[in-house]
């Protein structure tokens, strides 16, 4: 690993353990670094469409609620993160035909996040702590990211950039979240 990646890796970690844990809202954005999940909803039309076309990928989830930060997983969270960046041309579905698509060559932010979750969850990360969130972006488009839970923040994998950052330091309005346990329920934010 270049020496590069790894100053970057060790200045992430210090920096997400120096957030506070409050929950206060402060301009619009959170000023804690998790999400608060509150009444249960439905999941979003395209992805009941993939749990259809590909039932493994909503199957009942087991694991941890958080998965613990450490080099292996760290190093995990930045490869993925990149290399599905740098695997998917940004495209856009057809009007009015949105599909959540795993691998495409071309795809639009849901496709850059159900193939980074089944990534991470498939190179052991605990699948309850890996969990799909529909936001916002500041032009008010609708966006998916992959949330990462860990005892000291919630993570963003984000197709915009290769940055991981925690879910008070993005530019997001967050909508809704899938549930730990099973990825057909999710959750008002």
């Amino acid at each position: 690993m270049p020496l590069m990646t790894v100053c970057i890796l060790i200045a992430s970690v210090a920096f997400f353990f120096s957030w506070p844990a409050s929950q206060t809202q402060a301009g619009g954005r959170l000023s804690a670094p998790f999400l608060e999940e509150k009444t249960p909803t439905i999941a979003p039309y395209a992805f009941v469409k993939l749990c259809v076309e590909t039932p493994r990928e909503c199957r009942t989830k087991g694991g941890a609620n958080r998965t613990q930060l450490n080099s292996r997983v760290e190093r995990a969270l930045v490869s993925v993160n990149r290399s599905v960046n740098k695997a998917i041309l940004p495209g856009k579905d057809n009007k009015g035909n949105d599909a959540w698509r795993l691998s495409p060559r071309s795809g639009d932010c849901e496709d850059y996040a159900v193939t980074k979750r089944k990534k991470l969850i498939d190179g052991g990360l605990p699948p309850r702590s890996i969990r799909l969130a529909m936001a916002t972006t500041p032009n008010g488009e609708a966006h998916v990211v992959v949330i990462v839970k860990t005892p000291t923040a919630d993570l963003v994998l984000d197709n915009r950039n290769d940055e991981i950052k925690p879910v008070n330091k993005v530019d997001l309005h967050w909508l809704m979240i899938e549930s730990a346990d099973n990825p057909k329920r999710w959750r008002w934010l």
